[in-house]
């Protein structure tokens, strides 16, 4: 029987995540003709589009008509200048393969990332989702074989738009980008491109005009941060843009768990007894709030929300109303700015952009901001290692083979990950394909000018330096959202930190309680 009772989804790696991140949206303000400067052009030419690949076996030549509908995260054919616009290209490709199939895409629901994975969480649970949907950063909730095509028998078997073996081997690394998205069973539900490399995810963009304005370099520590907000403060300028309200409301998820996975990383590894090691799965994570060994009042995790407040004087004037539309860091009203590499090629060569700019990762707390401080590494918000997704997954639901769609489904599917594809897409995004552990000044020979642009996603590095998975939202979007609105009213001082927390545990205990009645497998009763 379908099970028609769903829990909403984890933000991040989402990230996640959330990581995952997780987009607000795929249109950009860009009119950039480069990515990167002096990088492959992602406004491509008939000429640079890719060549339409003669398949590696008769079965491709497979006869397909009728309908195909992908749900698509964002407007992926609008902006030449996003990231995903090469995998609307890809898809297009195939389409031309294929003339008697009618490919069609419909927008997924929402302007916010929670609003997205809830509207696909609901259509999959009612059993109304399109024909394949495009997701970013997958997580739990979608690895439902009674609802999700479980791809694993699939990825032993010749994809027949490769000369591979398998189609498991047209995954760089092992199928590395694969297993990071596995379900505990090692069931594979979604495919999507490698970014072989290890850059993060996320990072800080600043304006080196403003900063060479009050003579103040990229941070290395917490403590230098904040007196570099001071300085810019000083010198007339609005440091930091961080909406907590609107569609990148979300965005305090980044430096909330960046900042968690330091201070609290005793409790994280007190928590962490299962594999795969340093990923906190919802089991993990409801076991460590029902045993006490994580509690809202820790002092540790008090700290990281009283650091988030002792940030939000360096944010833009109204920071908990949402923002009016715009970029006011492309505008050039604000010093700094969370970025993600999804984002990047809106301003990387954008002419309307006249100022410096670069970016670098938020950094470390140490003993001189709090003598809470650990020393833990710093990890990075976004991927888990060298081969990182990249972010654009595909996953089929039960209801496409109900209605005679899924061998056209999967088809599609095998296309957009073929090599010649995966070479295409990774040409044509904005920080390409490299070995992993390339420096960034070979990764982009002689272009100083790139290194300063780029840095904050080359250091430090991904590998083996993901983020932990120890997020609020392991239990449910719901619980995010929550804990957003407490960071809300805490900042606004509508709550003070120890009513904050009070109400967070209760939150969390909870989410808990709800997750052990949904896993009757977890014997929760045996915990000790």
């Amino acid at each position: 029987m379908r099970r028609t009772h769903i829990r909403f989804p984890v933000l991040f790696l989402l990230i996640g995540l959330m990581l995952a991140l997780l987009l607000a949206a795929c249109g950009g303000n860009g009119t950039s003709e480069e990515p990167v400067a002096e990088a492959p052009d992602t406004a491509v030419t008939e000429e640079d589009a890719p060549a339409a690949e003669e398949p590696a076996a008769e079965e491709a030549m497979a006869e397909f008509e009728g309908e195909l509908t992908l749900a698509i995260w964002g407007q992926i054919d609008a902006d030449p200048n996003h990231s995903a616009y090469s995998y609307h290209e890809i898809l297009q490709q195939w389409n031309d393969q294929h003339p008697n199939v009618d490919l069609k895409y419909e927008l997924i629901g929402g302007t916010t990332v929670p609003d997205r994975f809830n509207w696909i969480a609901t259509n999959m649970a009612a059993g109304t989702l399109p024909d394949v949907v495009m997701i970013y950063f997958p997580n739990d909730t979608y690895k439902d074989p009674d609802l999700i095509v479980d791809l694993t028998p699939y990825l032993q078997e010749p994809n027949p738009y490769s000369d591979n073996p398998t189609w498991w081997d047209d995954f760089p690394f092992d199928g590395q980008v694969l297993k990071d998205y596995a379900s505990a069973n090692e069931e594979y539900f979604f495919v999507g491109p490698t970014q072989s490399g290890d850059t993060g995810v996320t990072t800080i963009i600043y304006n080196k005009t403003m900063f060479d304005d009050v003579s103040v370099e990229p941070p290395t520590t917490w403590a230098e941060f904040m007196d570099i907000q001071q300085k810019l403060k000083d010198g007339g300028y609005t440091p930091f843009f961080q909406p907590m309200a609107g569609p990148l409301g979300w965005l305090i998820g980044w430096p909330l768990m960046q900042a968690n996975e330091q201070l609290l990383d005793e409790v994280i590894k007190a928590c962490d007894i299962e594999p795969p090691t340093n990923h906190i799965s919802d089991k993990e994570m409801a076991r460590c709030i029902k045993l006490g060994e994580f509690r809202a009042d820790d002092p540790r995790h008090m700290e990281v929300w009283q650091l988030m407040k002792d940030w939000s004087p360096y944010w833009q004037e109204g920071f908990l109303a949402p923002p009016p539309e715009g970029d006011p860091f492309a505008q050039g009203e604000v010093a700094m700015s969370h970025m993600m590499n999804l984002w990047i090629g809106r301003y990387a060569g954008n002419p309307d952009i006249t100022f410096e700019w670069g970016t670098f990762y938020l950094p470390s707390i140490t003993a001189e901001t709090t003598d809470l401080a650990t020393g833990a590494q710093n990890r990075r918000v976004g991927n888990l290692g060298a081969p990182a997704s990249g972010s654009q997954f595909l996953m089929i639901p039960q209801t496409t083979v109900e209605n005679g769609k899924f061998e056209m489904a999967l088809d599609l599917a095998q296309f957009t990950t073929a090599p010649a594809q995966l070479d295409y897409w990774c040409s044509q995004q904005p920080i390409p394909c490299f070995d992993p552990g390339t420096p960034i000044e070979e990764v982009y020979p002689d272009q100083p000018e790139t290194w300063i642009m780029m840095r904050g996603f080359f250091e430090p590095g991904a590998y083996e330096n993901g983020v932990r998975g120890f997020d609020y939202a392991t239990l449910g979007q719901d619980v995010n959202t929550q804990v957003l609105k407490l960071m809300q009213d805490y900042l606004g001082d509508a709550l003070t930190l120890d009513e904050a927390m009070a109400e967070l545990q209760f939150i969390m205990e909870d989410a808990a309680d709800q997750a052990i009645r949904e896993h009757p497998e977890w014997e929760a009763d045996t915990w000790e």
